[in-house]
Parts: C-alpha cells; structure tokens; sequence
C-alpha cells in the first residue's frame, strides 16, 4: 500500500538510512532505524513546536522549515495503535501520549525483533492527528521516480523555507502540560474527538 506522509526535516533528506542519532518516542539513541512520518501536514509543526517547547507567536515566527512530502510505500496494512487496543501490547492508553516515552521504546523494540515493518500512533502533539512509524531503513528518491527495491520511496520538498500556520500552537499538547491530552480526555469521556484545523488568516502570506 502506498499512503502520502509528511515530516519537516531541515537535512538533505528527511528519511534515516542510518540508526537514528537522538532517541524519540519510539527508539533509543543509536538503536534500530526509525522513520517518523505524520498523516496530517500540520502534524509535523505541532511535533517541532512541542519538541522546541514554541508556544507564542513570536517564537513560532522564528522558524523556517523544509516541508517534505513522502510517498511511503508499506508492504503490508501497518499496525494500528490505538488508545482502544494499547492494553494489548501491554502499554496503558496514557503512554502513547505521555512524556515518559520508556514504554513505548519497549514496546518499539518488541515489533523490530518480531520483524514488523510499520504501525501507526496517535501524535501526542497533535490531538486527533495520526503518525506512522517505520522501523526500517529507507532512501527517497524523486517523487515521479519508480523505486528500485523497497528501501527507495519516492518524495519532494513541499516548502523550502516553510513557516509554522497561525494559531497552531494553540492545539499543541505540550510537555507537561496542566491539561490532559485533549484526545485521549475525550477517549476517557467515551466521547468522540477530531482535530478542528486552525483557520487561515486574511491578508499577505
């Protein structure tokens, strides 16, 4: 199956064919390969934004960004993670969003050594927006380049020097928050949550 997915990566390529240098969520530093990539394209602003702890306007209109879009081509339907099924692999619902990523490591590393290829998560950014992990090695090549073997996936830098959209990081669920995760409260509630997108401003861009 091939899905379109996004990821700001301010790198020559913004896929990791190497083990990752910095741990996250889902891997440890110089452990196993792992290919963040969102399924929203506002996804990738609320991770920075969170990960830099940017929550006013004025910090926000400091950056400037690569926005890449990617082609991931998955071999097989990728495995759902969800606040509904989280107690299956052991984890609590609170630990895909939570700040204690120990975890989810541990659960990340059981799928590399059962050979899974890719799952999908909530963002803990970004309430009601999804992310899909990769725990391969992968290269991009051009977005209208047919892929030699599986590790190419075709893709293009959407924004050169892109900038956060206003008001975003009021959605943002940031570290230590004093508020719960507005989609995982929702979940609690047995309430439905979708992420409203920002309005876009008027005047000059």
């Amino acid at each position: 199956m091939e899905v379109v997915t996004f990821r700001l990566a301010n790198y020559e390529t913004p896929l990791w064919a190497v083990e990752n240098f910095s741990a996250g969520r889902y891997n440890t530093a110089d452990a196993g390969f792992t290919q963040y990539l969102s399924l929203h394209p506002l996804t990738p602003w609320a991770e920075l934004l969170r990960n830099e702890d940017r929550r006013s306007s004025e910090r926000v209109a400091l950056m400037r960004y690569p926005l890449w879009a990617i082609r991931a081509q998955i071999a097989a339907e990728p495995l759902e993670l969800t606040f509904d099924n989280a107690g299956d692999f052991g984890l609590a619902p609170g630990d895909l969003v939570g700040d204690d990523h120990a975890a989810c490591r541990a659960f990340a590393d059981v799928l590399r050594s059962e050979g899974t290829e890719a799952f999908t998560a909530p963002s803990a950014a970004l309430p009601g927006t999804t992310n899909l992990v990769v725990l391969e090695p992968r290269v991009m090549t051009a977005w209208n380049q047919m892929p030699l073997d599986e590790t190419d996936w075709p893709g293009s830098i959407a924004s050169q020097d892109g900038r956060c959209p206003d008001g975003l990081w009021d959605h943002v669920h940031y570290r230590a928050a004093s508020t719960k995760h507005a989609a995982l409260d929702a979940w609690e509630r047995h309430e439905a949550f979708r992420f409203e997108e920002p309005e876009v401003p008027d005047g000059p861009y």
